[in-house]
C-alpha cells in the first residue's frame, strides 16, 4: 500500500464532520435556551442554534453536491 492511498469514504468526511458539529451545537443551544441557568437569556443559546443550523445546511449541500 502506498502513501497516496485514500480510504473510500473520505469524499464525504468533511460533510460528516460538519454535520456532527452542527447537531452538537443545536443540542447545546436548545439546552442553554431551555434549562434555567445563568446563561439563559444571554443570547448564547440562540446563537448556538443558528450556528448549528447553518453548519447542517452547509454539510447537506457539501454531501449532496459531492455525490454527483
Amino acid at each position: 500500500m502506498s502513501e497516496k492511498a485514500k480510504t473510500t469514504g473520505s469524499r464525504n468526511m468533511h460533510a460528516t464532520i460538519l454535520g456532527v458539529i452542527g447537531i452538537i451545537l443545536v443540542i447545546v443551544g436548545v439546552a442553554i435556551a431551555t434549562i434555567h441557568t445563568h446563561l439563559r437569556g444571554s443570547g448564547l443559546g440562540t446563537l448556538a442554534i443558528v450556528a448549528g443550523a447553518v453548519l447542517l445546511v452547509i454539510a447537506a449541500f457539501r454531501f449532496y453536491y459531492k455525490r454527483a
